[in-house]
């Protein structure tokens, strides 16, 4: 009948208050919030806009979107409206959401009704409502649709059928549903309005089947809601609230609903109704998964800094906390690359938790849990994975590579309501509190000792150098003072051996570092490291290079190669297949014929020389460098033997070297040879046969064999 203005301030013509209060309130965050606001006008357009504020501060102006404003077409005599506005922001905005809210400026028609006909005018009525859906993991899940829509209910036009939709009731077992509303002039004592679901009339104490709209502002408890300014019991024509849905036997709702109609009744009353909301209890799994970081004596280290080399322990726990049973449960889990884990005996599994597969070369283990472990009730279950912090400061070079962070995730369904599926839902970082973000488990590493020094090879005319990702700025220099400054980006290109600096600038937490870069020359080895060894080094007149070649005399002959090479990544020797490529015409020559097919045959900077063959020696570097050096190997095959008489009384004894082909000759003393292979024997002693090749001058093959004594 008259604007009430309960906020002392002066710009305002109206203006209320309501306190928002919820169940837990140590435990819950605002998801959505909608203000409504409608009145009775008298043909004049309504302002679109009000003035809301919350526990703390001043009035925002809130412009709101229409449900229904019609100010040239009246309702009898009457002119509704209702408006909407999205105020998640401000509501969740405050750091306690808790407390009261004050709406003010909702225009309305001042005065008592014209001479009332309730089928042909209606009185005057204003209000709002604030719509809050809040999240509480203590409470179980629900489904939550809002419906916005502008509804005439008289008696002269009778019943209104709205069909509402969006919603899913649970597969089986019992359903549950509030139910909440807002409408304008439902007057206290005209009776003969009634709210049917489904056919069923709904009522509470405060709201009777044969006149529920009735000018009162209810909860869920069907007690009037008292924490508001004003907060008389009849609102004179303003209805909003909350009841819980009567379901006995799912006779109202079914199992599988997605949809219901609300019948919306008069036999006497003209009311207007413009918001309804579902709140659908679900039935689902709840898996919550936590995933913290300790060290050996089970101090939680999340967030603090740990040192190189520090032993860790990953704890993931996992809990359903849920009204349904969860099935085929799986736990995902990518340990990071700065650490070290050993599989499988670094991870211990409680009974029911079995590894499905683990890869060394990603780091992602993937477990399966039993169905008995994450069902409703269950206590919380711990997987440990024990690790350490790498060693190596080289590996935390990048940006923020000292923030070292993981994350596990869960994928589930459930059992009584199959339906209900989640994948990859991802851990919390603490197992403390009530409403926890998911987020990763990180930990920060002790940079303040390292010296970060990385070798590069310079191969060819230049090299690019690259320092760490990530960072904010660079600065490349050849002194460890910073100046001169040679380069401002992450890669520079260098022409020449030396020692480079950069100098990584990143933003806190992040911590700024220097790299030093050692560049060397591709390889110290520049001959071939073969030739020492060599019986004879020949030299291929097409472009100078030397070829060694080794002979071995006799079949079980070696030589030993040490190259001593000790700067090369790697050494591989190659073995030509002869039969696969054309043979060089001069023998002087090495086969360096890629296209021929060469097999490995060994690696390593030292190996014996033991088989005949055309042989390749590649020497690796790092940076993608290699010198490539041959060798032959020729092999005599020969296997002597001896046989020997003793000298008796007069007869001389004898000498006979056995096995030996024509084209040899012999020698006791190694230097004086002849063609004979028997040796007439007149003193006693020890003696040594000598063979070699006969007419060869260069490098010809000579075997011994061993000692007799006649």
């Amino acid at each position: 009948m008259r604007y009430i203005d309960i906020d002392g301030d002066a710009s305002t013509f109206s203006s209320s208050s309501a306190d928002l209060e919820v169940p837990n309130p140590n435990c819950y965050d605002i998801v959505y919030a909608a203000l409504y606001w409608g009145a009775v006008e008298a043909g004049s357009a309504p302002s679109n806009t009000v003035k809301f504020k919350g526990p703390i501060g001043g009035y925002n102006d809130i412009t709101g979107t229409v449900i229904y404003d019609q100010p040239t077409t009246p309702v009898g005599q009457s002119f509704p409206y209702a408006y909407y506005a999205d105020v998640t922001g401000i509501v969740a905005g405050f750091t306690n959401s808790l407390g009261t809210y004050t709406v003010a400026n909702v225009s309305s028609r001042e005065g008592e009704s014209a001479t009332f006909n309730p089928y042909n005018g209606t009185g005057l009525s204003a209000g709002w409502s604030l719509f809050v859906v809040y999240e509480d993991p203590t409470l179980p899940g629900k489904s939550i649709t809002s419906f916005n829509g502008f509804e005439v209910i008289r008696a002269v036009t009778g019943d209104v059928d709205v069909d509402v939709d969006g919603f899913r009731t649970i597969p089986t077992g019992p359903v549950r549903a509030n139910f909440a509303f807002a409408a304008l002039e439902g007057d206290s004592p005209i009776v003969g309005d009634r709210l049917r679901l489904n056919g069923t009339s709904l009522s509470t104490v405060d709201r009777p089947a044969n006149n529920f709209f009735n000018s009162s502002v209810t909860q869920l408890n069907a007690l009037p809601v008292n924490n508001r300014v004003p907060n008389s019991s009849n609102t004179l024509g303003f209805d909003t609230g909350i009841i819980a849905v009567p379901n006995p036997g799912n006779t109202v709702i079914n199992n599988g609903d997605t949809s219901a109609v609300v019948t919306l009744e008069t036999s006497g009353d003209t009311y207007f109704q413009y918001f309804f909301a579902f709140a659908v209890e679900i039935i689902e799994p709840n898996v919550v998964l936590t995933k913290i970081v300790e060290d050996d004596l089970g101090n939680d280290v999340g967030g603090e800094t740990v040192g190189l080399g520090q032993s860790l322990n990953y704890v993931i726990g996992f809990q359903n906390t849920g009204n349904d049973d969860a099935t085929n449960t799986i736990i995902r889990d990518v340990l990071p690359i700065n650490i070290n884990f050993n599989y499988p005996t670094d991870l211990i599994l409680p009974p029911g938790v079995s590894v499905v597969s683990y890869n060394p070369a990603t780091r992602e283990i993937i477990l399966s849990i039993a169905d008995y472990l994450v069902e409703q009730g269950d206590p919380v279950y711990e997987i440990r994975i024990e690790t350490e912090v790498v060693q190596s400061c080289s590996l935390l070079s990048d940006a923020c590579s000292n923030t070292i962070n993981n994350q596990a995730f869960v994928t589930y369904q459930g059992t009584d309501n199959p339906d209900f599926t989640i994948s990859d839902d991802p851990s919390f970082s603490t197992n403390t509190g009530c409403l926890i973000i998911p987020q990763a488990t990180n930990f920060l590493a002790d940079l303040d000792d390292c010296v970060f020094t990385q070798n590069e090879i310079l191969c060819g005319a230049s090299l690019d150098i690259t320092a760490g990702s990530g960072y904010d700025s660079y600065s490349w220099s050849t002194s460890p003072s910073g100046t001169p400054v040679i380069g401002t980006t992450q890669t520079i290109t260098v022409t020449s051996p030396g020692t480079y600096y950069s100098f990584n600038t990143a933003v806190a937490p992040c911590q700024s570092i220097e790299q030093e870069f050692i560049v060397s020359n591709f390889g110290n080895t520049v001959n071939n490291p073969v030739i020492p060894y060599a019986d004879e080094v020949v030299t291929c007149p097409n472009d100078g290079k030397q070829l060694p070649n080794i002979y071995l005399c006799g079949a079980n002959d070696s030589t030993f190669i040490e190259t001593g090479i000790s700067d090369a990544s790697s050494i591989m020797r190659e073995q030509l297949d002869e039969s696969s490529c054309t043979a060089v015409v001069n023998s002087d020559c090495a086969n360096e014929d890629n296209t021929c097919v060469r097999n490995q045959v060994g690696t390593g900077a030292d190996f014996p020389a033991n088989t005949s063959g055309q042989f390749r020696l590649t020497l690796n570097y790092y940076g993608g460098c290699f010198n490539q050096f041959y060798f032959n190997v020729y092999q005599n095959l020969l296997a002597p033997a001896v046989t020997s008489t003793d000298i008796i009384c007069t007869t001389p004894g004898s000498i006979t070297v056995t096995g030996v082909p024509n084209g040899y000759e012999y020698s006791l003393d190694g230097t004086t040879y002849q063609s004979s292979n028997v040796f007439s024997i007149t003193a006693a002693g020890t003696y040594t046969a000598y063979i070699r090749q006969t007419g060869v001058a260069t490098n010809p093959c000579i075997f011994t064999v061993p000692r007799y004594s006649n």
